[in-house]
């Protein structure tokens, strides 16, 4: 970071091959439990109470900005309020996880889930009005939105809630493909609608989440998800910067990077460095400390670690420092004050 440059300078310069020093910093999940703030926040509102609210989805974004000073903020919300808002509501179960009221079982619901698709801007108005008063907030700092991937709401979607191995989507996927198709389809025509929605509130990015990615038999991920995510990318207007996350997929990013993200959070199974050239082309990358590092490590070997996956992105411009996940609620904070330490103060080594 040069003197001239702010974070959200900083920020868009990776993109660009630009950062000559220390790379832009934010964690997934940086608003959050391991923070005793947000817990009162969210013992007062709820979850969902926070995120349909835009001025205390704001609170909710700004806690750990002040706390921690990170480079990025990241609007505060849910990746199924899009299905919410295409008539497939969800709830918090009391064992904790998520139960949509009602499932993709039918060409029919994709057909319901498609009708609801021009009335996704009104029944979301609360996400745009959360996203300008966050980027009001900060005018130095890159403010990013984001969505699920078309393939990981589906997958929430057909399954009604989180599952191992989700085998009612799987089952699906292959006794009605026709439908499957169409509501991964329909799905990436809302979620190009969403993500403009976003930008048009003056952010500087958007992330999208293909969380489930890894489901995707080995060789047909470009087939099931990234071709829809490159047709929501594609959509996009400005000058759009676009991270994709997708956990496990770090020894198939061949298949990863058709999807044509602008950048792509990997995660901590592999050093950054072995991608960033991957297949001749310069990317940029996200993360990608262990988040069971700010867990069980010390201040110190946090520090270390993170000042090493720093040396080793350094000769390639293109790196925004991260997680390799998002952070785990028994976080410790003096170990996240470490981390932002270790990078804010990044000096070379001789």
């Amino acid at each position: 970071m040069t003197a001239t440059q702010n974070s959200r300078e900083l920020f868009r310069s990776a993109f660009d091959g630009g950062n000559s020093g220390r790379p832009p910093l934010w964690m997934m999940r940086q608003a959050g439990r391991y923070l005793p703030e947000y817990r009162s926040l969210k013992d007062k509102f709820g979850f969902l109470g926070i995120v349909k609210n835009p001025e205390i989805a704001v609170e909710a974004a700004l806690q750990p900005m002040r706390r921690f000073g990170f480079d990025c903020a990241i609007i505060f919300s849910d990746i199924l309020v899009v299905p919410e808002a295409l008539g497939f509501p969800y709830k918090f179960k009391d064992a904790g996880g998520i139960f949509l009221e009602r499932r993709v079982e039918s060409m029919g619901d994709v057909e319901r889930l498609r009708g609801n698709i021009g009335a996704l801007r009104e029944r979301l108005s609360y996400v745009s009005e959360n996203a300008r008063l966050l980027r009001r907030e900060l005018p130095e700092k890159a403010v990013l939105g984001f969505c699920g991937s078309p393939f990981t709401l589906a997958a929430y979607m057909v399954e009604g809630e989180g599952s191992k191995g989700f085998p009612r989507f799987a089952e699906f996927a292959k006794r009605a493909p026709l439908a499957f198709g169409a509501m991964l389809d329909a799905l990436s025509e809302a979620l190009s609608d969403y993500l403009n929605m976003q930008l048009e509130c003056g952010l500087d990015g958007v992330q999208i989440f293909d969380s489930h990615a890894a489901l995707a038999p080995e060789g047909s991920y470009f087939e099931l998800s990234g071709s829809r995510i490159k047709s929501v990318i594609e959509s996009l207007h400005g000058d759009a910067r676009t991270i994709l996350f997708a956990p496990q997929m770090s020894e198939r990013f061949g298949e990863l990077s058709k999807s044509g993200a602008g950048a792509y959070s990997v995660d901590s199974s592999v050093p950054l460095s072995k991608l960033a050239r991957f297949g001749g082309v310069r990317r940029c990358l996200q993360g990608n400390l262990p988040p069971e590092t700010l867990s069980e490590a010390t201040p110190e070997e946090t520090a270390e670690l993170s000042k090493k996956i720093v040396e080793d992105m350094l000769p390639f411009g293109s790196h925004i420092f991260n997680l390799g996940h998002g952070i785990r609620p028994d976080a410790k904070i003096e170990n996240v004050e470490a981390m932002c330490e270790a990078i804010r103060s990044f000096k070379t080594r001789r």
